[in-house]
């Protein structure tokens, strides 16, 4: 949809001696080219396999819990490193490239390496995940959750042959990124008591030298909107810096032709722009004064300036001077003088068909119309 200010003009001015006329079904000739796409990726390059789990492996101080007799747990207490609840993991720092996203547009595949850890004679571990675009704050004091992607199931550990090494490819819809935006896991949790404590152990990150990976953890804290400072800091949630652990996903961003329009960056998909004018099929009379309003519709609200010819039979004449201003959300009739000889050809042939070619901000319309005596 188009809009600006509306410019009326006058229809007082007639063309010198036209030849030709307008209409008949508009076809718009120029098309605005394209911006240039690119896919590029960012993140993990997926060169270490994945052996620490969001279970065991994130920087929370944890507590140890008394629970009923476990011969698994040394004198009667069970160790929590952490709630098992809703769980954010992002590369903070990489030493082989970029953790962050280095343009707009849409991350159109997500590689991610690893599996859930089934607890042993427990029932099977939670598989739905996500992906989240998430946008840094001010001064490093967190990110905040812009979207979701859509549910993903991750395979469990030793089933199909799924380990630390298999690598899950996944394309979720519309997941939107901004340039300097991180690309996070998210799960949720996956808590089962005195099984999956500190929540299921997706095994995602892989111990790589030189690597961060920032986690945050909170029930029903980590949606659309939310907001996971640095400072939330507790023995058990929030916030926590795990140095030396790499997640294991790489983003494959698409822009231009490459991401589609409904991200900013992304072209692909987007309708067509309607054209500035439209000139209907029609027939259009002559009046005393020699001359032929023929009807087209301005479409944006600011108005269309542009220039018109009109030929026929190998004669050619411009419209008002060549130029014309027509008002906007509206059907005009753009008067054009015809010479006396070819109102002379209309008189022996009992009407004509004339072509009107309208040139406006660099389109090109054309159409053939029927020109009659009244």
């Amino acid at each position: 949809m188009l809009s600006h200010a509306a410019s009326l003009t006058s229809r007082r001015r007639v063309g010198q001696s036209v030849a030709g006329l307008l209409l008949a079904g508009l076809v718009a000739l120029l098309t605005p080219a394209s911006g240039w796409g690119a896919i590029t990726t960012f993140g993990s390059p997926l060169s270490a396999p994945a052996t620490l789990n969001t279970a065991e492996n994130l920087a929370y101080q944890g507590t140890y819990t008394p629970v009923p007799p476990n011969p698994e747990a040394p004198n009667g207490v069970f160790h929590t490193p952490h709630y098992g609840a809703d769980t954010v993991l992002w590369n903070a720092a990489s030493a082989a490239g970029g953790v962050q996203a280095p343009a707009t547009g849409q991350a159109v595949k997500v590689s991610l390496e690893g599996c859930a850890q089934a607890a042993s004679g427990g029932p099977s571990p939670l598989t739905q995940i996500h992906f989240q675009d998430l946008s840094p704050l001010a001064g490093g004091s967190g990110v905040k959750v812009n979207i979701t992607s859509q549910a993903f199931e991750i395979p469990v550990c030793g089933q199909n042959g799924a380990s630390g090494s298999t690598v899950s490819t996944y394309e979720p819809i519309n997941l939107c990124v901004s340039a300097g935006d991180y690309v996070a896991f998210n799960d949720e949790g996956g808590y089962v008591p005195n099984v999956y404590r500190a929540g299921v152990p997706y095994q995602v990150m892989g111990a790589v030298q030189g690597a961060t990976t920032d986690s945050f953890l909170k029930n029903n804290g980590t949606g659309n909107g939310a907001t996971l400072f640095s400072s939330d800091l507790s023995a058990n949630e929030g916030f926590a810096v795990n140095r030396g652990a790499e997640l294991m996903m790489q983003v494959t961003l698409g822009t231009g032709p490459d991401g589609t329009h409904i991200c900013a960056g992304g072209t692909a998909g987007r309708p067509a722009p309607l054209p500035v004018i439209r000139i209907s099929r029609q027939t259009d009379g002559i009046n005393a004064q020699r001359i032929v309003a023929v009807a087209i519709y301005c479409r944006p609200a600011a108005g269309c300036n542009g220039v018109a010819t009109m030929s026929f039979g190998g004669h050619q004449a411009s419209v008002g001077g060549g130029g014309f201003s027509l008002p906007g959300n509206t059907t005009s009739h753009l008067p054009i003088r015809l010479a006396p000889r070819l109102l002379g050809l209309v008189r022996k042939h009992h009407g004509v068909q004339a072509t009107l070619t309208a040139v406006v901000g660099g389109q090109t319309f054309t159409q053939t119309i029927l020109v009659k005596i009244l």
